[in-house]
């Protein structure tokens, strides 16, 4: 009999990271455990409707940023606009909804090109084509003369590898979606939010980047050009430090 592990709500992955459980935030917000692990499986059945919902996840997440360090901080309305979304309550985009709770700005139209004017541009370009390719010839011509010339006294220049500079840490969803919060060796906040399966994001540092990754199964490292590969299970909350030499332990 083969078992399939449910993927971890955003709300689930974000208490998993602060270290509480489901009673503790319980006793914390006077919500019930049974609203709470019902929320975290993205329902809003026991609770009473999305309007509900809305209000116990605001003041779980504010629980949860009381518990945390400054540097791990959790997005209330990313979390409500995850839960909507898994809703089916609004079908806009998400970005739509985002610039609605003032979590990121719209994105500006592309101004549309006439014909008239691109034909205008593809003659234009054109003809400064094959003005360029006369120019070219001319080069070319006068450029295999001097290689003759040069090449008999070119000395053999030797390769010197790129040296990496810094950790540079490049982050990809391959499942589901996981909560990620980076931080520099002084605490101060690189990354905070989530990366989707398909989603690409390098974060880099001169020295050292900590990650915190609410759903290690759901991402691939690559560090300095290393891949490192997935860092863990589905669902599994892992610590890492990187620096320019590698992981640390």
């Amino acid at each position: 009999m083969v078992s399939f592990m449910a993927e971890k709500s955003s709300l689930q992955q974000a208490r998993e990271v602060a270290g509480l459980s489901v009673e503790q935030i319980a006793s914390l917000t006077n919500i019930r455990p049974a609203v709470i692990k019902d929320l975290e499986k993205n329902s809003v059945e026991v609770c009473g409707g999305i309007a509900y919902a809305r209000g116990h996840i605001r003041s779980i997440v504010k629980v949860l940023n009381q518990k945390t360090p400054k540097s791990i901080n959790f997005d209330a309305n990313l979390l409500v606009a995850d839960m909507e979304q898994s809703q089916n309550q609004d079908k806009r985009p998400m970005i739509n909804r985002l610039v609605e709770n003032n979590v990121a700005k719209k994105p500006k139209e592309k101004k549309r090109i006439r014909f008239g004017t691109l034909a205008s541009i593809s003659i234009t370009a054109l003809t400064l084509t094959f003005v360029a390719q006369i120019a070219i010839d001319n080069a070319s011509s006068v450029k295999s003369e001097l290689n003759s010339e040069t090449s008999k006294v070119a000395s053999v220049e030797q390769e010197i590898p790129a040296q990496v500079s810094g950790v540079n840490l490049v982050v990809t969803g391959v499942s589901g979606k996981s909560w990620i919060g980076l931080t520099n060796t002084d605490g101060e906040q690189i990354f905070n939010g989530q990366i989707s399966a398909g989603q690409v994001a390098t974060f880099s540092d001169p020295d050292l980047i900590r990650a915190v990754i609410g759903n290690a199964g759901a991402v691939k490292l690559i560090l300095n050009g290393k891949d490192l590969g997935v860092p863990g299970a589905q669902g599994e909350v892992i610590r890492l430090d990187f620096d320019a030499n590698g992981q640390l332990q």
